[in-house]
């Protein structure tokens, strides 16, 4: 797809760049509007959010009212949303309130004239965490521009089990294996059963199995996150962790275990042969529940879910993000930026945070509704699991917020993690670490490209912002007390 993944919206950017969550519904725009008695004037809201699309079309006719503002919201296809924003940013017809999905960092946002200045009501402030609110993530210059909607606590890599093809296969849905050997030997007893074994989202881009190679290399030892160490601040995408992940996937590969094609499958086309029963087991976010209900509601009561794998049984399934991203903007040109505001908070009331844990896509900010929620068992064990084992990392922005002017200045490595993986499992990459090192080489040629150019102009950066000796596995990093 274009635009960017959901690893940026996860808040997990090392680059602090605004970020898209991949969706999955169809390609078409959806709007519904809530006319109310003695409303004037419009309110346009754009997002990407399938699995919200009940929740915010209702959120709409409820709020109108409330706002005196007739707000009318539209829903885009995550493939589409980036191109279809840009379009209207270029014509000035950009809507009052649009999700982050556009793939540039908060600098660019505000020099571009993306977006307004948010202002949000003391009590609503007051409920969201008190890390919610970052310089150069969130905020600029101390104005507030993001609203962070969800959770950083949360994970792109979760395993998914279709529980009526496990129990044909002989295997405990309620026990999915969680290290290497036990998950190939679950698959290799569907394959006996006659199941399909296992999709992945591999192909388009590779965005999506760029991320959860990322998230299973950090289980599988990696001190740090999208190739960057957090103690030393080098880049190290050939360190022996995402060897281990993609020489596993490899393997999994060469044994037919994964379904065919799944090296050309994009996130919808994986998700719908799980939700469609036709394989058994699907690597997927927090937000499979959801995005698998969209697709086919009769899949949500076969679903039981297992954590980030790990290489060995002694090994944890620790995984580390940065603090939450924005997940809603308010238009620079917008008509009515105190209503847009408005409406923004509304969406850390409990009505519509429940909303959106029993939507069962990303976990919002407030997780103490998700156990007293409708939510399934399957969606609220992954939520616990990353309550417990997703912990937020050490960032060059937080340390120096003047790192916003070098991330601005970054640029997209290609290929990337996703990309070899891509060439690796098709056979046109032979020397795997080779490629590995060429990307930390190229990533970090074009951070000390960045950093230079942000010197010259003036920012007060060095290469000492990146690395934390002080970090500590299984622990938050500096986090607010």
């Amino acid at each position: 797809m274009s635009g960017m993944t959901r690893r940026s919206l996860l808040g997990a950017s090392l680059l602090a760049v605004a970020g898209a969550a991949t969706g999955c519904g169809n390609s078409s725009s959806t709007k519904t509007g809530g006319a109310s008695a003695g409303a004037t004037g419009t309110l346009d809201w754009w997002d990407h959010f399938s699995s919200f699309q009940h929740l915010n079309d209702a959120w709409a006719k409820s709020e109108s009212p409330t706002l005196k503002t007739n707000v009318t919201h539209t829903y885009y296809d995550a493939s589409k949303a980036p191109q279809a924003f840009q379009l209207a940013h270029q014509a000035d017809k950009m809507p009052d309130v649009y999700s982050n999905v556009i793939g540039l960092p908060l600098p660019a946002l505000v020099s571009g004239k993306w977006v307004h200045e948010l202002t949000l009501p003391a009590d609503v402030k007051s409920k969201l965490p008190k890390d919610a609110f970052t310089e150069g993530i969130t905020q600029l210059g101390g104005k507030l521009y993001g609203f962070p909607l969800f959770s950083f606590r949360q994970s792109s890599t979760l395993v998914w089990v279709n529980k009526d093809h496990f129990t044909k296969a002989g295997l405990d849905p309620n026990n999915v294996p969680t290290d290497y050997p036990s998950f190939k030997e679950a698959l290799e007893k569907l394959k006996s059963a006659g199941v399909q074994p296992l999709t992945l989202a591999i192909g388009a881009d590779g965005g999506r199995i760029r991320d959860q190679v990322d998230d299973m290399a950090q289980t599988a030892g990696f001190p740090g996150y999208q190739g960057l160490q957090f103690a030393t601040g080098e880049y190290a995408y050939h360190h022996e962790a995402y060897m281990t992940v993609i020489e596993f996937l490899k393997e999994l590969n060469d044994a037919k275990l994964i379904m065919p094609g799944s090296n050309n499958f994009g996130v919808v086309d994986a998700r719908t042969r799980f939700a469609s029963g036709a394989v058994g087991v699907f690597i997927d976010g927090i937000w499979c529940a959801g995005g698998s209900k969209a697709l086919s509601p009769a899949i949500v009561d076969k679903l039981a879910s297992g954590k980030v794998l790990v290489p060995s049984s002694r090994m944890d399934a620790w995984c580390y993000r940065g603090r939450p991203s924005s997940g809603y903007f308010v238009s620079a040109n917008s008509k009515n930026p105190d209503a847009a505001g408005k409406l923004i908070a509304s969406f850390m009331s409990d009505d519509y945070q429940t909303g959106m844990i029993e939507a069962m896509d990303q976990p919002p900010l407030n997780l103490d509704l998700v156990a007293s929620s409708k939510a399934i068992d399957a969606y609220k064990k992954g939520v616990e699991y990353c309550k417990t084992n997703v912990f937020q990392m050490p960032q060059a922005i937080v340390k120096n917020p003047a790192q916003a002017s070098v991330d601005a200045l970054r640029k997209p490595i290609t290929p990337h993690v996703g990309n070899i993986v891509q060439g690796y499992l098709g056979g046109s990459i032979k020397d795997l670490k080779g490629e590995l090192k060429k990307l930390s080489d190229a990533n970090s040629a074009d951070r000390a490209k960045a950093l230079q150019k942000a010197k010259a102009a003036g920012a007060k950066v060095t290469d000492a912002d990146y690395a934390f000796s002080d970090w500590k596995p299984g622990q938050d990093y500096g986090a607010a007390k």
